[in-house]
């Protein structure tokens, strides 16, 4: 078993991060057949809408709203005001996802955002709703009041970091920060742009951000990719379990389970994982190919690990984690000689 833990160090440190960094505009690998950018049209649309109690029509305030991709990426996020209001400004037009947050509460309904603009309105079953102008009873309550000075900063850092201009991004980070400190959405983007260096910032980050706001799915995600990074493959998927209970459909949260079974050498549930993360991308993600040759040659099936490999190769002849495909495809060859 020694050749597979050494193997596993080099391919979970080449890995790490590559699910998330369509949040922070890293340099990644994207889905080849992704079809939301077809469906989306070339223009854009404003985007707005109000939130509303269920029961009795009234406003709903500090709730939180998710626009999600195809793919479940959050593409903007948003609390309500007092008057239940919410605003996206301007995004792409296309399919969307709209998951609006409220404690225990969770509304997920299909938005077709084709026009030039959109407004849509949720109808929410709330239990216990702090209503404006009180105090609420729960930590996360008081994440939902952002100043807009934070939230303009944060934009600016995610509009840059989306051009990949890294170093801007974390200036306007840092910015949203110093305004107010515990703006969890933030400290995620910040730990996302300081995974691959500063480990140990980020995961404190990260802490800090489901400390501040218990619902956020995200953070509980990257933060599963961080412990993965550091071989705490329990914590990790206690982590992710938090992250997936949130965030069902988040196929961030299974392939990195999949890491997670991988290096606790549970295998199967590592390819049951990996499968489900499949299932919710429209198209192909390079590196589950990858994670799935290593559940294979971990169960000993050779041949379906070589075929992983293979495959991969051929479709990424020189994608980043190129060099990890060949030195696996060549422990999988000696592997098979010895057989």
């Amino acid at each position: 078993m020694a050749h597979r833990v050494s193997f596993l160090a080099v391919s979970f440190t080449l890995l790490t991060s590559v699910c998330f960094a369509q949040f922070a505009g890293l340099p990644q690998i994207h889905p080849r057949d992704n079809d939301f950018s077809q469906r989306s049209g070339h223009g854009t649309t404003t985007f707005d809408g109000t939130v509303v109690n269920a029961m009795t029509s009234k406003p709903v305030s500090n709730a939180r709203v998710e626009l999600r991709d195809a793919n479940g990426n959050v593409v903007s996020s948003a609390y309500t005001d007092v008057g239940g209001g919410f605003n996206f400004g301007t995004v792409p037009q296309g399919l969307y996802r709209l998951v609006t947050l409220l404690g225990v509460s969770q509304v997920d309904q299909e938005v077709d955002a084709s026009a030039f603009s959109t407004s849509v309105s949720v109808r929410m079953d709330v239990n216990n709703t702090p209503q404006a102008g009180n105090s609420g009873n729960t930590v996360s309550v008081a994440q939902y009041k952002i100043p807009e000075k934070a939230r303009n900063e944060f934009q600016k850092a995610q509009q840059a970091s989306a051009k990949l201009k890294l170093a801007d991004a974390r200036k306007h980070v840092g910015r949203a920060l110093e305004l107010d400190p515990n703006y969890a959405d933030a400290l995620t983007l910040r730990a996302i742009l300081n995974l691959s260096t500063n480990i140990q910032g980020a995961v404190a980050d990260l802490q800090k951000a489901i400390q501040s706001d218990g619902n956020y799915a995200l953070a509980y995600t990257v933060l599963g990719s961080a412990l993965n990074m550091q071989a705490k493959f329990d914590q990790a998927l206690h982590t992710l379990e938090r992250g997936e209970s949130l965030a069902p459909d988040s196929w961030q949260t299974y392939f990195e389970m999949a890491r997670s079974y991988v290096g606790k050498s549970d295998y199967q549930s590592a390819l049951r994982a990996v499968d489900r993360a499949q299932s919710l991308i429209s198209g192909e993600y390079p590196a589950i190919l990858l994670i799935r040759a290593e559940a294979h040659l971990g169960l000993g099936l050779y041949n379906n690990a070589m075929s992983e490999l293979q495959t991969y190769l051929q479709k990424y002849p020189s994608g980043p984690n190129t060099a990890v495909a060949q030195k696996m495809l060549q422990q999988t060859r000696d592997l098979m000689a010895k057989k």
